[in-house]
């Protein structure tokens, strides 16, 4: 027969501050940060014990809460607390679970880290509502910069170990890398969503024939053409190649490579003009 550990009651300060915790969540059904606080309250300091065995059979049958119910709630008040130190506030829940991630990065990173994400999404990105990949990506460059890692000297240029710097350089050097590092990997990640759609239109039935058109719409001058032309190789077999030229000079300005099949011809030439 298992024993049960003996609960501990409530001493009337804990009673009292059960009380004003439960107040708030009652009040604030629409403010979803005080409820999420005072639900980590309870848990934390096991406020819930004197009438209930688990904090989630008092969620249950304190508020009508399942357990994922009431998680989601302290998730979302604890991603707010991280991102108010970079000055971001979530309006809701649903801001509050897009940048729940980027909210982890950012509790882990140093004083003169959070200061420079913070100055990066107040003047780079033009906006007080900067996107769920803009918060992420500069915290997870800031949380990337070693302090052994080699920085440009913010006076002179010069590549210098990060350690070696003044309070006042190594925040100047910390910031710059943050803006800079930013933009490089958010021009990466809509370069890889751009080939990602690619792929999905080249792969789908007529996608690279939708390409040929949305190149020769976009890109190609009024004397410049898309070809295919189909021709035999020196063994006699049938091939295809794509290519592009301009009718003025005559001159070949991009090609893929010769393929046995008309699409295959077509994704050649598409590799090349992303090169």
């Amino acid at each position: 027969m298992t024993t049960l550990p003996e609960v501990q009651p409530l001493t009337t300060q804990e009673q009292q501050h059960l009380t004003q915790l439960e107040g708030t969540i009652r009040d604030g059904w629409h403010g979803f940060v005080t409820v999420g606080e005072a639900l980590l309250t309870i848990r934390d300091q096991r406020l819930y014990r004197a009438a209930h065995r688990t904090f989630g059979d008092y969620c249950e049958q304190v508020w009508g809460w399942s357990r994922q119910r009431a998680q989601q709630l302290m998730d979302a008040a604890q991603t707010s607390q991280a991102l108010s130190t970079i000055g971001l506030q979530p309006e809701n829940e649903r801001q509050a679970r897009e940048l729940k991630e980027a909210a982890k990065v950012v509790q882990h990173l140093e004083p003169e880290q959070v200061v420079a994400v913070a100055q990066y999404i107040k003047t780079a990105t033009g906006t007080n509502k900067p996107t769920t990949s803009q918060v992420k990506a500069a915290a997870e460059v800031a949380a990337s910069i070693d302090a052994h890692a080699t920085v440009q000297h913010p006076d002179t240029g010069a590549e210098v170990p990060l350690h070696t710097l003044t309070g006042e350089q190594r925040a100047a050097a910390i910031a710059e890398n943050v803006s800079t590092g930013t933009h490089e990997r958010l021009q990466r990640q809509k370069q890889h969503i751009e080939d990602s759609k690619l792929q999905s239109k080249s792969n789908g039935r007529g996608g690279w024939t939708d390409w040929v058109m949305d190149y020769v719409s976009q890109h190609l001058t009024p004397t410049q053409e898309l070809r295919i032309v189909g021709k035999q190789d020196a063994s006699g077999n049938p091939k295809v190649q794509a290519l592009i030229v301009d009718t003025e000079t005559h001159a070949t300005i991009a090609y893929g490579e010769p393929a046995d099949w008309l699409k295959k011809a077509v994704l050649n030439l598409v590799e090349e003009v992303k090169a």
